[in-house]
């Protein structure tokens, strides 16, 4: 496989969530108060910049593993979506019985035409919530015939008026189906459609307009392309809307909240023009320290055939706080100065997915006694885990295990250390994996790694396809659930064995930012 289908492979890899949120375009949620979540209009968890949005699903398909994995399904759930299907019908009517010229119109504006779109996550963590910006001609009318309907349609109602400049613009609600509801405002040639009321309003009162969310929007509706870019601040991206489609998803939504714990790195993004599928990552250099992100040492480490593996530019200092409410002496206090570089966590077929293993360094030269680090390791698993069962030290290192009844069974936290590695799983068996390799008794991953500085990570297909097709035969034993049984067999296995057919691939950083947020390349290579 060349390199360039190499880099294509990157989103069919992680862009799922980028993909999810583009075919939720009218996936919305029921009308739970969004201001509750502290939703911040100016701050999205993801942003498409897109000729079409409607086009993006079919485009993705040019990836060969999306393709065969995903397959046309996809492109046909997005065309016939029920919430889509249910606003076209809902617009169809209002067009009809008032007599108007736009009908499906809306639609193709927003989802057929270039457009950018920003995505927040609700309480349960997918991206649900989303405001779409769109520069459009012949709005004037649009917004006269909405008028009119507001005064006397049971679906569509004027709800309230945001001020722009010297002017006033009317936002106007449009409930669709299952009770469900929008919001679009228009000023000049600009629009913007909010998915949910309280994106807007919202708090004690229902009608109270959000002042932050308020100034977001009238940015959102500037006519000059520098005053609407707030959506794309945060993304470090110009002003514009690319040829092809430009996703960004900040790396705080894909870590599920652990991102202040490596700063540095901020976004991922995927760039789609005529030569295809590239990613990038946004980095931080003004947080990346010296050797920050040489993951060199931790491939020399991890086992060989992992099912995926990523490290991550730790900011060791930013965990101290939590150490410190964790620690019941003082020698976890002092626990994160033991460490620098980046940490690594990585899944293997023989595991499961709830019993990864993660790996860190010790700082070199560090004037901390042996015997207090190993005491502040004491300390933060006593602390985590409970008081550890059994208590193990060779020449190598130190290693603490206690066994723990969970709803997955029996499993056996384990915590070890041999020389300036440290390693954690709920699995020991991969903490044995770890050391093995650790102490020249197994073959480490960068013995197939060439040049492994600039690896962050590596994800193998046909490893991923055994883990996942083990851990969805476990939750669904075929003695108990023959009919869901039926159903992977028949919609996932075929996927699963498309996808063990692909090739291992690491993740490959381009030159760091000296300082400053700065958007580097990243490629996917085959691993020979």
């Amino acid at each position: 496989m060349n390199a360039k289908a190499a880099r294509k492979y990157l989103f069919a890899a992680f862009v799922c969530a980028g993909a999810v949120a583009a075919y939720r375009t009218f996936g919305w949620s029921g009308m739970e108060p969004v201001n509750s979540l502290g939703l911040d209009l100016s701050s999205p968890d993801a942003l498409i910049l897109s000729h079409s949005i409607s086009a993006l699903p079919r485009d993705l398909l040019t990836i060969p593993l999306a393709r065969d994995v995903l397959r046309e399904d996809i492109v046909f759930y997005y065309e016939q979506n029920e919430d889509r299907l249910g606003l076209k019908g809902s617009l169809r009517r209002i067009a009809y019985e008032h007599e108007l010229t736009w009908g499906d119109e809306l639609i193709r504006m927003v989802l057929d035409q270039p457009a950018e779109m920003a995505l927040w996550r609700d309480g349960d963590g997918t991206l649900r919530h989303f405001a779409i910006a769109v520069t459009r001609t012949r709005l004037a009318r649009l917004i006269e015939e909405s008028a009119k309907v507001a005064l006397k349609d049971t679906q569509m109602r004027l709800a309230g008026e945001l001020r722009v400049g010297s002017s006033t613009a009317p936002v106007y609600a449009l409930d669709y189906v299952h009770g469900r509801t929008l919001l679009f405002v228009a000023h000049g040639e600009r629009m913007v459609i909010l998915s949910h009321p309280g994106m807007l309003y919202g708090g004690d009162d229902e009608d109270r307009l959000d002042g932050r969310a308020r100034d977001v929007v009238v940015k959102l509706l500037a006519p000059d392309a520098r005053a609407n870019g707030v959506l794309r601040e945060g993304f470090q991206l110009g002003a514009g809307i690319p040829a092809g489609h430009s996703v960004a998803i900040k790396a705080d939504f894909l870590s599920f909240g652990y991102q202040p714990f490596f700063g540095a790195l901020q976004a991922l993004r995927f760039d789609f023009s005529r030569n295809g599928w590239q990613s990038q990552l946004l980095l931080d250099g003004a947080a990346l320290k010296q050797g920050g992100y040489d993951s060199r040492p931790l491939w020399d480490t991890l086992p060989y055939g992992a099912s995926a593996c990523f490290s991550v530019p730790a900011d060791w200092a930013a965990m101290q706080p939590v150490l410190e409410r964790l620690g019941a002496d003082a020698a976890v206090d002092t626990l994160a100065s033991q460490f620098a570089g980046p940490a690594a966590a990585c899944w293997y077929g023989a595991s499961h997915l709830y019993t990864p293993v993660f790996v860190a360094r010790r700082a070199p030269g560090n004037p901390t006694a042996a015997g207090n680090r190993d005491a502040a390791l004491a300390g933060l698993f006593n602390a985590m885990v409970g008081p550890s069962d059994s208590t193990s030290e060779t020449a190598a290192g130190k290693r603490w295990q206690r066994a723990r009844a969970t709803p997955a069974g029996t499993l056996t936290p384990t915590l070890a250390t041999s020389g300036d590695a440290v390693v954690f799983s709920a699995d020991p068996a991969l903490v044995d994996g770890v050391l093995a390799v650790h102490q020249k008794r197994a073959a480490a991953a960068s013995d197939r790694l060439p040049a492994p500085a600039r690896t962050i990570g590596i994800v193998n297909p046909a490893a991923l396809a055994q883990l996942m097709r083990k851990e969805a035969f476990e939750v669904l034993p075929s003695g108990s659930e023959p009919v869901l049984r039926a159903a992977f067999d028949t919609h996932m296995t075929p996927r699963l064995d498309a996808l063990a057919r692909y090739p291992a691939y690491r993740m490959v950083l381009g030159p760091l930012p000296a300082s400053g947020k700065a958007w580097t390349r990243l490629e996917w290579q085959a691993i020979r």
